[in-house]
């Protein structure tokens, strides 16, 4: 009888360590996560420059102007165009005669290279006939009125998209603050509305989104390139820079998980105090003239946001509302303007700098 062998008992532990060590080796090394999106976005130093009716015709005006801004350290311009919306519940859109484009003012501000962010605004005589409507109360009583907004809407935006890119502007807005018409509902015209836009226009595509009305239900976030926000944020009453700066932190949250959930860019499309009391906790609200004039509290607001915003990597940039062409109805006291006041000292020192 031949002897018997017996196969010694074998360690498992130890073979399956090998095993993993083995397969460690040869497998490839695990990818580095994905930059996020906005690792290579300078922060745009913007404001918006306004001319009333958006054709920006008075040149010796927007010439000097561009000196300043130039000198202020200013790097983006958002310019405005315009079409009229007769009734805020009637679909009807009028385009701004097409000889009105402000061709000359972009190519200019393009050659001392400024770079634009062009946001053409729907606009009705009801925002200012003293009922307090606004954008947000654009809104048609059924699916087929919406049809027909939709469809002159869109004709209207892909006609500023061909403008802009015969001009070389480098972000176009496709829109702003139609709470109503970005609910789910209309998605899917949004959607068409960018594809059609991308199809003649090749830069950088955003929408202004109200930041206290409509961020979270838009649901087209994902087919744009960044996410714009008009930030009228609330600030409370504080009165002192660090409680200013504080409040915004809710905000801030808020806008971070927006940015991280749809991973994309989000720039501050306008932002904004007028020179008056009270303007951190109402910025929204227009001044009339009538109020305490309060030109140190806006620049107040103005150092709070920059100090709360910059340094995060997701804010690519602020657009201040707003500089003129000319002046317009409210008394530069109390207005907007940081021109010849406190603010722009403040503008101006932060612009003057590079921003992460």
């Amino acid at each position: 009888m031949g002897i018997l062998h017996i196969p010694r008992p074998c360690n498992v532990g130890r073979v399956a360590a090998l095993a993993l060590w083995a397969c460690a080796c040869l497998a490839p090394a695990a990818a580095a996560p994905p930059e996020p999106p906005w690792a290579a976005v300078p922060f745009q130093k913007g404001v918006v420059y306004s001319s009333w009716d958006g054709s920006y015709p008075h040149r010796d005006a927007w010439q000097a102007h561009l000196d300043e801004l130039q000198a202020w350290g200013v790097e983006w311009i958002q310019v405005m165009t315009f079409a009229h919306q007769p009734a805020v519940d009637g679909p009807g859109i009028e385009p701004a005669p097409a000889e009105r484009w402000p061709g000359a003012f972009v190519d200019a501000a393009r050659r001392r290279g400024l770079r634009i962010l062009l946001k053409p605004h729907v606009w009705s005589r009801q925002f200012y006939d003293g009922s307090k409507r606004w954008r947000g109360d654009i809104r048609m009583d059924d699916p087929a009125e919406w049809a027909r907004w939709f469809d002159q809407y869109e004709r209207f935006i892909v006609r500023e998209a061909q403008q802009a890119a015969r001009h070389g502007v480098e972000t176009l807005s496709v829109g702003l603050e139609y709470v109503h018409a970005t609910k789910p509902a209309h998605t899917a015209r949004w959607r068409a509305l960018i594809q059609a836009v991308r199809r003649v226009y090749p830069g950088q595509v955003l929408y202004a989104a109200d930041g206290n009305h409509e961020l979270d239900h838009i649901a087209f976030w994902d087919a744009l390139d960044a996410i714009g926000v008009n930030a009228y944020f609330s600030l409370g009453d504080a009165a002192h820079p660090a409680a200013l700066a504080a409040a915004w932190v809710p905000h801030l949250a808020r806008l971070e998980a927006l940015a991280t959930r749809h991973r994309k860019p989000i720039l501050l499309t306008e932002a904004g105090y007028p020179s008056v009391e009270g303007a951190a906790a109402r910025p929204w609200q227009w001044p009339t003239g009538r109020e305490v004039a309060d030109p140190l509290g806006q620049a107040q607001a103005y150092q709070a946001l920059l100090v709360a915003c910059t340094g995060r990597p997701w804010c690519r940039g602020v657009y201040w509302w707003k500089l003129y062409e000319r002046p317009e109805s409210t008394p530069l006291t109390h207005d907007y303007t940081p021109r010849g006041k406190p603010a722009l000292d403040v503008l101006r020192r932060w612009y003057g700098r590079p921003i992460p």
